[in-house]
């Protein structure tokens, strides 16, 4: 017994006890609970002066990486799936990465404890955002598996987002849990001066936030419930079941491609068949999940012009569907960009709005080319200085970068006029860059009312990065205060509301159309996330650098 209180009492048990919370919290285990359990458990392994050393036993940042390792281990093991043979190799690049930010978390946790003597409660949250806050912008940022996804599916605990953005979530996660250690483990000078003010006070507050002011804010905050202003918009979400493969065999990997656009075009005809002989209207638009249409978009520079049956031939097959459905359609396809040499075009990967002829105007065209591409997966750092057939260059075809966010004007059945910004796959893991998107459409003179997604998850064998992804959706929809679609091959296809409730969803692992009348207000609207961004995030992120900076002196931690 003696020996079970004492491992107990060790910070590397309440440090791995934390990282088993953590990793139960989120999917595919979904004990959502669990998550307040984190602080508690990491409250105690950093310590409060008192408690950390009476076993003898230290917090070792050895043990804090090889914890956090384990964690990214089990939590991203997908990222190995398209093509285990090499991109295992990656899954270990990433999780070697990621495990150094929980390492940076305990030492700034532990600097601003033990140094400058700053309780937990302040400590952890203030940490906790500012280490989060650098995983998700250093090189490209990773955000999946965030402490906040554990509550995607419970709206009403993740208000606080569009105030500060996840970061912020996340931060009060790690403000209750340590706000409940100090319930149980305060001293005298606490329990007569500090503890009404810094404990009771706050943890009422979130209570209260969480609670009554949460259920307030969904019914009458700034995009609140649809009034006078509101239009209604039907919009189709296809969701496709096929998965994906990295081939060394162009031919083998461009049938499985026309296979897989051949059954988001039967579930498109489906669909509308179904509506005109049920004698309901036409949606208003059909969004294709990411890269399912195996006839790319061309795009001819430089002095490079072929003749124009030939530069136009793919613009005439979508025209010919939409026409055919008399519904607007946003397809996800590649792009190849002709300059000079015709055996090496520029890839793109893009989502193409394509409108059917409304009377004397002619069928209108937009394109969204993806901005912010996956690292190993669309682009290869330092590729012009790699061999033609190096298999990263073979299996995985770089991709170009787009250059600005796009507007894409949908008309309703109503004949107005809705904009809606376009993200493709991962984009919606950066809420930094979502926002930026919607201010800089703003400032040319778009309003956008709604965030569409095109994914394609389908190289992920329909693992839990699929509800890994859905969380990060319903994040970017409470931020923004925007209804948020998307559509997913190998992964959910939902209509999510401003609020973060997910209205509809596919089954897992089948096709299937998700259509839902989405009423839009007309308004304009702005988040406070929207107009302050994560300012706040960033002070703090410099705060965990200076104590990081702090620890590396010689000092006894």
């Amino acid at each position: 017994m003696h020996t079970i209180t004492t491992f107990t009492r060790s910070p590397l048990f309440w440090l791995f006890l934390g990282g088993l919370c953590y990793y139960a919290a989120l999917p595919p285990l979904n004990f959502a609970p669990l998550a307040f359990a984190v602080p508690i458990c990491w409250g105690i392994a950093i310590g409060d002066g008192r408690r950390q050393t009476a076993d003898g036993s230290r917090l070792s940042l050895l043990a804090v990486y090889f914890t956090a390792l384990l964690f990214w281990l089990a939590s991203v093991t997908w990222v190995a799936y398209p093509y285990p043979k090499f991109t295992i190799f990656g899954l270990l690049a990433l999780t070697l990465a990621l495990s150094f930010y929980w390492v940076l978390f305990f030492v700034s946790a532990r600097v601003a404890v033990h140094r400058f003597r700053i309780p937990l409660l302040v400590a952890m949250p203030a940490c906790w955002i500012g280490t989060e806050y650098l995983r998700c912008h250093i090189l490209g940022g990773f955000s999946f598996c965030a402490l906040e996804h554990a509550f995607y599916r419970y709206p009403m605990l993740i208000q606080f987002a569009s105030l500060g953005g996840s970061l912020l979530v996340g931060g009060v996660i790690m403000f209750i849990g340590a706000a409940i250690l100090a319930c149980f483990h305060v001293s005298g000078y606490w329990r007569k001066t500090g503890y009404i003010v810094f404990v009771f006070i706050p943890t009422l507050f979130c209570i209260l936030q969480f609670g009554v002011i949460g259920q307030i804010d969904i019914a009458s905050s700034w995009y609140g419930l649809p009034r006078n202003d509101s239009e209604m918009l039907n919009i189709v979400a296809l969701q496709g079941n096929r998965q994906i493969y990295l081939h060394d065999d162009p031919e083998k990997g461009g049938n499985e491609a026309d296979e897989t656009f051949r059954q988001f075009v039967n579930l498109a005809y489906q669909t509308i068949n179904d509506l005109k002989q049920e004698g309901k209207p036409l949606p208003d638009l059909i969004v294709f999940p990411e890269t399912v249409c195996s006839i790319p978009a061309l795009q001819f520079e430089g002095t490079l012009q072929p003749a124009e049956e030939v530069a136009t031939r793919w613009e005439n097959d979508y025209r010919r569907l939409v026409e055919h459905w008399q519904t607007p359609a946003i397809f996800g396809l590649s792009t190849g960009v002709f300059k000079d040499d015709p055996e090496r075009p520029l890839r793109l990967n893009s989502a193409l709005f394509v409108e059917p002829q409304q009377g004397d105007e002619p069928s209108k065209m937009y394109r969204y080319d993806k901005m912010h591409l996956v690292l190993f997966g669309e682009y290869v750092p330092l590729t012009e200085y790699l061999p033609d057939n190096f298999i990263l260059k073979t299996v995985c075809p770089e991709a170009q970068h787009g250059s600005k966010p796009a507007a894409i004007p949908i008309r309703n059945r109503d004949g107005k006029i809705i904009d809606a910004s376009i993200n493709i796959c991962f984009e919606s893991s950066v809420a930094h860059l979502i926002r930026k998107q919607i201010l800089t459409l703003r400032k040319e003179g778009h309003d956008p009312r709604v965030l569409i997604n095109l994914s394609n998850d389908g190289w992920f064998r329909f693992s839990h990065a699929m509800e890994q992804h859905l969380a990060t959706h319903v994040f970017r929809a409470v931020e923004n205060g925007m209804w948020y679609v998307s559509a997913t091959n190998g992964g959910y296809s939902a209509i999510i509301s401003p609020w973060g409730e997910i209205e509809h969803i596919g089954k897992r692992g089948e096709a299937e159309a998700v259509a839902s009348d989405v009423l839009i207000r007309m308004e304009a609207t702005t988040t406070p996330y929207q107009r302050f961004g994560d300012w706040y995030a960033l002070f703090f992120a410099l705060v965990v650098l200076g104590f990081a900076g702090i620890a590396t002196r010689p000092t006894r931690m």
